[in-house]
């Protein structure tokens, strides 16, 4: 995996990824500065290697010499080659985050079951038209004991809670409604990617489509049910 290149730099056993690498989507921008220039060459040669031959393809060595810059350098800068493919990552979780906003605002004054399929068809088709990119946020694997970066995780909660926002008049309890909202991704996430990796048939996408609405629809009609009536201890309440 990406986290155990072996140009990477030693390692302490236990280590907090957030002393080392800081929000590369945050910090100031400042392309008058060496590093910031150096910064952006980087990020640019990752994503074009990405986007092209995959998340193994990202080696420190070449990612400099693609820079025009050292090995140290990108170290300096990044902390690690890890801390490089989460910068790469994060672009492509943000890019997802925006393309999920889009379509949940254009499906806003539809149905449960429609708004939840809206979000489904644009991860899907963001899937298939940067397959490399997207695979790439979920094969990469920080080594053991080091810490996923805060603000890594915040770009990634963003997404789920695009779904959590979907199901507010459904599911009243915060927490039943995040643990749907996670079911609900991991559902869809699971047949996108088995229908792009071809691994119980050839890829289709309208097949890939069809599993995903029975999935969804299913869930929002029994959502859609369960809120139109009270339930047994409700009405057990009620009575008295």
């Amino acid at each position: 995996m990406a986290g155990s290149h072996s140009l990477q730099k030693p390692l302490p056993l236990v280590r907090d990824v957030n002393s080392v690498h800081t929000d590369p989507m945050s910090e100031p921008l400042a392309e008058d500065t060496f590093r910031e220039r150096i910064r952006a060459r980087l990020l640019a040669a990752a994503r074009e290697v990405l986007s092209n031959e995959g998340l193994a393809a990202l080696q420190a060595r070449r990612l400099a010499r693609d820079a025009a810059c050292s090995v140290g350098t990108l170290y300096n800068i990044f902390g690690d080659i890890d801390g490089l493919i989460l910068a790469v990552n994060q672009v492509t979780l943000r890019a997802l985050g925006e393309a999920l906003e889009a379509a949940a605002r254009n499906a806003s004054s539809r149905n449960l079951g429609e708004r939840l399929m809206a979000l489904a068809r644009a991860y899907l088709a963001y899937a298939c038209a940067h397959p490399k990119s997207w695979r790439a946020v979920f094969a990469h694997r920080l080594p053991d004991g080091v810490l996923l970066p805060h603000f890594y995780a915040a770009d990634r909660s963003r997404l789920l809670a695009l779904i959590e926002a979907e199901l507010v008049a459904a599911i009243t309890e915060p927490l039943d409604r995040r643990v749907a909202a996670h079911a609900l991704f991991s559902a869809v996430h699971g047949i996108v990617q088995l229908s792009l990796d071809e691994k119980l048939v050839d890829f289709d996408a309208g097949q890939c489509e069809r599993q995903m609405r029975f999935i969804v629809e299913h869930v929002a009609a029994g959502l859609t049910e369960d809120a139109s009536r009270a339930t047994p201890s409700d009405a057990i309440w009620a009575g008295d």
